[in-house]
């Protein structure tokens, strides 16, 4: 089976692989949102944190009788992160395979090409996320995979949203939040909010996650080159609410939701964290509504946001479920996998000798 390095400089390859991919999702997340093509090549050109990636496929014929002409010239393909500044043992795998090419060993064939890349980087470690129910859930079972972190997809219904009920939930957050004052904006963290929002970013590391994943450090560089840098490279519309201690200036909480002008339908919340030291003012309900009151001004056509929460974050289900989220789809597993199991102790063995 003939696997390629992806130029992520070329454009038609990486429109194969956006349609692979999208054809997956259809058929793993038939209640979506799916990507639409312009933050897909964002995604898969600079990823979401900046980390060094490269991208193998297996090309597959222009069209055929089972996959019609979307096919293009992908039957599969896997993106591999390999994080530089946190662990560093590690590496994030994506793998995606055309639902008409299952069950014909591309999956494994990349899964096991995608470990030999993962051990010429130093790396032990495989990550990956599949939700439940879906072929990925059963081949990450097959493989060996260790379940880990379970995610819960929600959405709330926009329009659902009464604004009446809305002003209540923000006055019961404000009675609270005494002391407390708002700044928001669009697009790129303010220059002047980058130490800010470098520990509201922090905070995100006290939400659940796997034992084994050390949490990243942020500073002011960290957020201008892996967020302002990086998040042109999407084409979203992003706004942002946070919330300062008004005596001494304090970040105390944030939030932030991306609207995709491809699909203004749908919103995709992005971080939302509240700071160890600010919490129990119920900061996370008055940023979040008060972002949902400016997105109904600001993106009129918005009819659904949804977002992603640990199964075990409590605080935050909370939150959103006062706002109105409901469950959406199956939930997701995140696995890890050791590079040896894949390889073979013997053949690593072998690998690491050369």
């Amino acid at each position: 089976m003939r696997i390629k390095r992806v130029d992520l400089a070329d454009a038609d390859t990486v429109r194969a692989c956006f349609q692979a991919f999208l054809s997956a999702q259809q058929v793993d997340e038939p209640d979506g949102p799916w990507f639409t093509e312009r933050p897909f090549q964002g995604w898969l050109t600079v990823g979401w944190g900046g980390d060094p990636r490269e991208v193998w496929a297996v090309p597959g014929p222009e069209e055929g009788p089972e996959m019609g002409p979307e096919m293009g010239t992908v039957a599969g393909w896997y993106k591999l992160d390999l994080p530089d500044q946190e662990n560093l043992d590690q590496a994030d795998l994506t793998l995606v395979v055309h639902p008409a090419q299952r069950r014909r060993g591309i999956g494994r064939a990349l899964l096991k090409h995608a470990a030999a890349r993962a051990a010429e980087h130093g790396r032990s470690v495989l990550n990956a996320g599949t939700r439940h129910g879906t072929g990925g859930q059963a081949f990450a079972r097959a493989m060996g995979a260790e379940p880990g972190l379970v995610d819960i997809q929600r959405v709330m219904d926009v329009r659902a949203v009464g604004d009446e009920q809305l002003a209540r939930l923000r006055a019961t957050a404000e009675q609270k939040a005494v002391g407390y004052s708002l700044v928001s904006w669009t697009g790129p963290v303010p220059e002047d909010f980058l130490e800010q929002a470098a520990a509201l970013f922090a905070a995100l590391n006290d939400a659940p996650h796997d034992p084994h994943i050390a949490p990243a450090v942020w500073d002011a560089q960290r957020v201008r080159e892996r967020v302002n840098d990086l998040r042109p490279h999407y084409g979203l519309r992003t706004y942002a609410v946070a919330a300062v201690q008004e005596d001494t200036g304090e970040p105390a909480a944030l939030t932030e939701v991306a609207v995709d002008p491809a699909d203004p339908g749908w919103g995709h919340q992005m971080l939302t964290g509240v700071t160890r030291e600010h919490r129990g003012h119920r900061l996370g309900l008055l940023v979040k509504a008060t972002m949902l009151e400016w997105l109904r001004t600001a993106e009129p056509t918005l009819e659904r946001i949804q977002t992603w929460n640990a199964a075990s974050n409590q605080y935050m289900i909370a939150v959103n479920e006062a706002l109105g989220y409901t469950i959406l789809g199956q939930p997701a597993n995140w696995w890890r996998l050791e590079v040896a199991a894949v390889l073979g102790e013997q053949a690593l063995a072998g690998r690491a000798s050369i």
